[in-house]
């Protein structure tokens, strides 16, 4: 009597488990997918990826998704048209440069539509205009920094042959480079930001003020796309539930801030979540005057938007109501 019901519980049990199994798979449309994605560096702007991968929300869209730190918009973009990725959470401006060069690239999703750093310089430079002859930090040219200098200096009527523009790594380098006097000014992000003010250097300028400019973006090739519909919605659905986690559970976000910036200070990380946290849409889409003053500023201004990006599986995220029922009425 004891093995029968002892063997009906495991069938119930079994039953259970592969019936929940069969949801989950006509919830997402497929078994579990891996995805490898990267970002381009270790700054609030990355937030959704980052809250995406540690709350566990990729998991219910049906993707296992790694995620890894490449520096730069550019070298992102070298290792995903190289294949090593599947998509990558970057500078838009790099996506768009390539693909006016020829290569497959598209953006899907935008979460920053400014650029979300500050000129900060040496505490005896108070005055833009006293750049000149000085030499400015960058990570490498051609990347959202090397964008950003280079908005700043036409806002303040600067020929950039007046200034010395040196590729000196990344944030952390930059920092001891700017502290040391290797360099005299840079830009930056939060939580450098608010430590910089703390160190006595100056803040010139937030570069987002000079105007629309879509920055952080999900992108991935057109061939990918094309194959990967159904797991890319997926995979944007998901970035929107990050976006909706940061903008409502201020708590766990500063925890997934501590682990991927490694600030201890709770006073620099509330600042970090603040600053990034109202800047980041509802619907990650990309401004129009953002990716027009992108491609201006590359030259070819004639250019039709549509061969950068594709909102057509976001368009049907919001048909569908997806962002409604998150946020409610």
């Amino acid at each position: 009597m004891f093995l029968h019901a002892t063997n009906s519980f495991k069938r119930t049990v079994v039953f259970f488990v592969l019936a929940v199994a069969s949801l989950f798979r006509l919830a997402y449309g497929a078994d579990t997918a891996s995805l490898r994605v990267s970002y381009g560096g270790t700054a609030g702007y990355q937030l959704p990826l980052w809250v995406n991968k540690e709350a566990g929300i990729h998991k219910k869209y049906g993707i296992d998704l790694e995620i890894l730190l490449i520096g730069g918009g550019s070298a992102n973009l070298q290792a995903l048209l190289g294949g090593s990725l599947h998509m990558t959470q970057t500078a838009a401006s790099a996506a768009i440069q390539a693909s006016s060069r020829g290569a497959p690239t598209v953006i899907v999703a935008t979460s920053d539509n400014k650029i979300p750093f500050q000129m900060i310089s040496r505490p005896e430079i108070k005055d833009p205009q006293q750049l000149r002859g000085k030499k400015i930090g960058i990570v490498r040219f051609g990347g959202s920094n090397d964008t950003a200098v280079r908005m700043a200096l036409k806002t303040w009527k600067i020929d950039p042959r007046e200034v010395t523009i040196i590729q000196s790594g990344g944030t952390a380098a930059r920092m001891a480079a700017l502290m040391s006097g290797g360099i005299d000014a840079t830009v930056q992000s939060y939580p450098e930001i608010f430590q910089a003010r703390k160190l006595g250097m100056n803040v010139l300028a937030d570069i987002g003020d000079f105007g629309a400019y879509t920055n952080t973006s999900l992108i991935m090739t057109r061939p990918y796309l094309q194959q990967n519909r159904t797991l890319t919605k997926n995979m944007i659905k998901a970035q929107i539930e990050a976006i909706h986690y940061i903008k409502t559970n201020k708590a766990g976000t500063i925890n997934v801030l501590r682990r991927y910036l490694r600030v201890g200070d709770a006073e620099t990380i509330a600042a970090t979540y603040d600053f990034f946290s109202q800047r980041m849409p509802r619907v990650p889409r990309a401004e129009l005057e953002g990716v027009k003053n992108i491609l201006e500023e590359l030259g070819v201004p004639h250019k039709d938007i549509a061969e950068f990006t594709d909102f057509t599986l976001l368009n049907e995220i919001e048909r569908e109501g997806f962002i409604q029922k998150l946020y409610g009425k």
